[in-house]
């Protein structure tokens, strides 16, 4: 199944949702019209597409997929997120996820993402064939650097999968392509790390509900790290491995959402600044700056937007 479409508009989205039949629901990200185009090929077993997004938007996987799903942004990022944790995603890295475990993706503004889904139980089935037993739980580190020739490979595998699907040859050499592809995420990718200890979990938890409490009132990481009773590198460690982000990254980015839904609300009654250093931010030009890589658009024309 060929998929070529192009989102201008709330009503071309809603449309991409009833009527695509796409394993996956799309949703805008704000007020903006959102503008979408998805080009690529979907089997039941595989599929391989590109994302290009001007405006951002969110994507949640439909319930009971048996799928691994890869993202690679090729420029821009993505941010997936499960029940426990939140993977950002830019170039330069990329992201391997069971579908069944993806609550959702934000695609960024700006973005152009390489997708990439393969059959669980294909996976599971060469896993067995290369390492001779079947695994309880195929773990795979859910976020990697793409350093090295045998990651930057599987990049290209995938492009090239991706221009051959669909053509006359891939009736002969497709199984040979897939065969390549399955063998590179498990001899390449790195696997899964062991899970944290409960007490690291938690201390990451209690980190979590101390900064959300005092969001909005100054705090140092060490005041964080000493609500939690750890110290400031078990904070580090535990912390990312339970958001997949530091403190200090986990708190400007929820500042930054808090100072743009405040935007959207704010109906010119406030200049953009005293909304900045209301969440923190003190110099314009670098909370414009983050302001933009999130949303696409300068924080003053969301308060035009909103006015």
């Amino acid at each position: 199944m060929w998929l070529d479409h192009h989102v201008r508009g709330f009503e071309a989205l809603e449309h991409l949702n009833d009527q695509a039949r796409m394993p996956m629901h799309f949703r805008p990200t704000g007020r903006e019209a959102p503008q979408v185009d998805i080009g690529g090929i979907r089997s039941p077993r595989l599929a391989i597409w590109s994302v290009q997004s001007s405006t951002g938007f969110e994507s949640a996987p439909s319930e009971g997929l048996d799928l691994y799903s890869i993202r690679i942004p090729l420029r821009g990022g993505v941010v997936r997120r499960t029940a426990s944790r939140e993977f950002e995603t830019v170039v330069g890295t990329a992201t391997i996820l069971p579908a069944n475990e993806i609550v959702a993706t934000r695609f960024q503004p700006g973005s152009d993402i390489l997708n990439c889904s393969v059959g669980g139980s294909d996976l599971r089935a060469r896993f067995e064939q290369l390492e001779g037993e079947r695994p309880s739980a195929l773990r795979l580190q859910p976020s990697t650097n793409l350093e090295g020739p045998r990651l930057q490979a599987l990049v290209h595998t995938i492009r090239q999968i991706g221009d051959h699907l669909g053509t006359p040859a891939a009736t002969l050499t497709g199984p040979l392509l897939m065969d390549l592809l399955l063998n590179q995420i498990l001899t390449s990718w790195p696997r899964g790390q062991a899970q944290p200890a409960d007490g690291s979990l938690r201390a990451a938890d209690k980190a979590v509900d101390f900064i959300e409490a005092h969001l909005a009132e100054p705090m140092t990481i060490g005041s964080v790290a000493a609500a939690a009773g750890v110290s400031l590198r078990t904070l580090q460690s535990a912390f990312r491995m339970r958001t997949g982000k530091t403190p200090l990254g986990y708190i400007l980015d929820r500042r930054l959402e808090n100072a743009h839904l405040e935007l959207l609300a704010n109906e010119g009654r406030l200049p953009v600044s005293q909304i900045a250093y209301r969440w923190g931010f003190l110099h314009m030009g670098e909370f414009a700056r983050r302001y933009r890589e999130r949303y696409g658009a300068p924080p003053s024309r969301t308060g035009r937007r909103s006015a």
